[in-house]
């Protein structure tokens, strides 16, 4: 019985920590009317166990762990970038980057979403990785 519960402690543990891209990621290829977004979440310590999802419109599009971030396009216009708990809806403007940053914050969850500019971006892309 304890290998059992062993087994199933273990399996829940990885499908934990697991990073990617899911089956509802934006697979649209770069197109002068794109936007550009990218998510990012920053090296910490606070929630390094586990990878965060990300959502677009609602839909778990990938998978970020500590350190890593994810870019794709979508058509412009109104769209919700968030994590559970916690989302955005913002106006992407066409042939435009937009950047967003998953943070601690102190509510229950611990987790929020916000609106980075592409200075702070840039910094915090050159000591991450990107989800393939």
């Amino acid at each position: 019985m304890k290998k059992y519960v062993l087994l199933i402690l273990l399996a829940v543990l990885v499908a934990a920590c697991t990073s990617g891209k899911t089956e509802f990621f934006p697979s649209r290829e770069f197109s002068a009317d794109a936007a550009q977004v990218t998510v990012m979440r920053e090296r910490r310590v606070f929630g390094l166990g586990f990878s965060m999802k990300v959502l677009l419109d609602d839909e778990v599009i990938a998978r970020l762990k500590t350190g890593q971030h994810v870019t794709f396009y979508v058509n412009p216009g109104v769209h919700r970038i968030g994590i559970p708990n916690s989302s955005i809806t913002v106006a992407l403007e066409r042939a435009r980057k937009h950047y967003f940053a998953i943070l601690p914050d102190s509510t229950q969850f611990g987790f929020e979403i916000e609106r980075i500019s592409e200075v702070k971006a840039t910094q915090w892309m050159a000591q991450s990785k990107p989800v393939e």
